[in-house]
């Protein structure tokens, strides 16, 4: 034995020793350092783990790393990426699937709507009749203290839906205050009811030039309800609270709240404008957002400096929290407002005085709206209070379709385009030929709503690879209005046409359109399956599609509509872990009772975005 062979130790190593001892160590903390980092953060397990990347595909079970998810499979090789700091969940029994996919909708109204009176009709909110409005609003008004002076606001009402069956007027709410401006807004988001304070401070007479729709009595005094584009006589006249910044990031915060508890962990601003633009980026930048929102600039809120459409151009291909992810056109109105442009008249008309001279909102001149194929150039004409031939209208020629399709294929975006009525799919029909000598499949031009859009219309929107994003919440809570008030039974069977659309294999979208009914999206799922009414009728059967058809709807087809297919959608390794827990499985529970299934806990990007309790 050498003499000083005790220096081969720790402390008298020499100089090659404490090399190779280096070089050990090091190897081996690297190597410990890799397996480390490719053990999951989480391994979910013991439940129905539904992937949506096809009909019936499930895994035992899945493991999410960074956000994302790192592997699904047999559970033996899934919890081989299990380490001493991996949190093992077990469903349950429970479902785990992606997350919910909103396609369309308007958060930032829907969160505002949180700070109004809730006007909502019954089965969705408190009010049947007139008088629940009136008391609905005079109980706010306590309640919060509104001063003598300040607005009063509520939100949600529907003249189809209460005993009386017409708007509440200027004399009703009137009755309510004359101190404070009321204004209503109805739940199409199309309509506006104002009392005669309201009117008074808008300085809205007889006389006011019309930009949408003034409803007037017989001698020509406006009633106090406001369609479409007459709405905005409202604004910017000290009436509605000029909420700031600072007021708007809460209301905004908690209403994504509120879509995460529905298993939302994408969803859009459906009309955006600089205002809300601001806000939402503020609050993606500061870490506010809990879910992504995607946002489309309304066409009418491009100022003509063109900044917020250079921001829309800047944004494309974007990914993170917030995204301006194109344009929003919006043709016509809503079918329950009566301000859905339709081919053929309404099947029982608005009372006297609801119906004004068919003009185009936005026109200035009040140019004639193109109509389709059959009156195609035909002027119509209602004098106020004739009924027979109402139609809706469009809020857009088929000219500026054209200059605003035109301006977004120029620059590659992503074109969402409102049509309700078959008149207001005929406008923007008759434009694609105008704007593109071949489809332009790659752009996924969306349909928002699409609700009588006609077979020979999904013949060319096929053709054009356009997405139709249909609002099936209408077959259940307005389809017996829609039999029996708006298009009558023939037209109301086939409203929103999912089966068509699948029929041609055409990728098509589900939404709730918040704030118009809510933010659920397992309700639209079950409306899309089951096609039964409120009343229990069974509406248009044979264009109900399959649970698993209606799911991919609002997951990887919603992320398709998106250009985020590739990240989301669907549970596959690699792509975010955007997901839902479920207290069942959708696919396999009785139909009629999808509606009713629970969300638990939803995740963004693996975090705890919302937890039931």
């Amino acid at each position: 034995m050498r003499p000083n062979a005790f220096r081969s130790g720790f402390l008298f190593e020499t100089r090659a020793d404490r090399l190779k001892r280096s070089l050990v160590y090091s190897t081996k903390h690297l190597k410990e350092t890799l397996m480390s980092s490719n053990k999951a953060d989480v391994i979910y397990h013991g439940g129905s783990i539904v992937t949506m990347i096809s009909d019936g595909h499930r895994v035992e079970a899945l493991a999410v790393k960074d956000g994302k998810i790192l592997r699904t499979g047999l559970t033996a090789d899934v919890f081989a990426l299990a380490g001493p700091k991996t949190q093992v969940v077990d469903l349950q029994g429970k479902c785990l699937m992606p997350g919910f996919i909103d396609s369309h909708s308007h958060v930032v109204s829907q969160s505002l709507k949180y700070a109004t009176a809730n006007l909502d009709p019954v089965p969705i909110g408190p009010a049947a009749t007139m008088d629940d409005i009136k008391r609905i609003l005079r109980d706010w008004i306590t309640a919060k203290g509104i001063k003598e002076g300040e607005c009063v606001i509520g939100w949600g009402y529907d003249d189809t839906a209460i005993k009386e069956q017409r708007h509440p007027t200027k004399e009703d709410l009137d009755q309510v205050s004359k101190v404070h401006p009321i204004v209503l807004m109805h739940i199409s988001f199309h309509i506006v009811a104002v009392n005669s304070k309201t009117l008074e401070m808008a300085e809205i007479t007889k006389d006011t030039p019309d930009p949408g729709r003034i409803q007037k009595d017989k001698d020509g005094e406006p009633t106090g309800v406001l369609e479409e584009l007459a709405m905005t006589l409202i604004a910017g006249k000290r009436i509605l609270p000029a909420l700031t910044l600072d007021q708007v990031r809460p209301l905004i915060k908690d209403g994504l709240k509120v879509y995460a508890s529905e298993g939302i962990t994408t969803a859009q601003e459906g009309a955006a404008t600089s205002s809300s633009v601001g806000a939402l980026r503020a609050m993606a930048d500061s870490g506010e957002l809990p879910i992504d929102v995607i946002a489309y600039p309304l066409y009418k809120s491009f100022d003509p400096g063109g900044s917020l459409l250079e921001q829309v151009i800047a944004d494309k291909g974007r990914r993170g929290r917030f995204r301006l992810g194109g344009i929003k056109l919006t043709v016509d109105g809503s079918i329950q407002g009566y301000t859905a442009f339709l081919s053929k008249p309404y099947f029982s008309q608005p009372g006297p005085g609801e119906v004004a001279e068919d003009q185009c909102c936005g026109s200035n001149n009040g140019e004639r709206i193109f109509l389709s194929d059959v009156h195609t150039h035909q002027a119509v004409t209602h004098a106020a209070g004739t009924t027979d031939e109402n139609r809706g209208f469009a809020n857009m020629t088929r000219t500026e379709i054209v200059e605003w399709l035109s301006r977004a294929d120029r620059h590659g975006l992503h074109a969402l385009i409102h049509t309700n009525g078959d008149a207001a799919t005929d406008l923007l029909i008759k434009a694609l030929p105008e704007v593109r000598r071949e489809p332009r499949k790659d752009l996924r031009t969306t349909i928002i709503h699409a609700q009588t859009i006609r077979e020979d219309q999904l013949d060319v929107a096929a053709e054009h690879g356009l997405i139709p994003s249909f609002f099936p919440i209408h077959v259940y809570f307005w389809g017996d209005r829609h039999r029996e008030k708006f298009l009558g039974e023939e037209r109301a069977r086939r409203i929103c046409p999912t089966k068509s659309a699948l029929d041609r294999g055409m990728v098509f979208t589900l939404h709730h359109d918040a704030p118009v009914a809510g933010v659920g999206m397992l309700p639209l799922v079950s409306a899309a399956v089951n096609r039964q009414t409120s009343g229990g009728y069974n509406l248009g059967p044979e264009y109900r599609i399959t649970p698993y058809q209606a799911l991919r709807a609002i997951t990887i087809d919603a992320a398709f509509q998106y250009f985020e297919e590739d990240r989301k959608g669907t549970l596959q390794a690699g792509k975010l872990a955007d997901m839902v827990i479920l207290n069942a499985d959708p696919l396999v529970i009785d139909p009629m009772k999808i509606g009713a299934i629970r969300v638990l806990q939803t995740f963004k990007e693996g975090a705890t975005v919302y937890l039931a309790t």
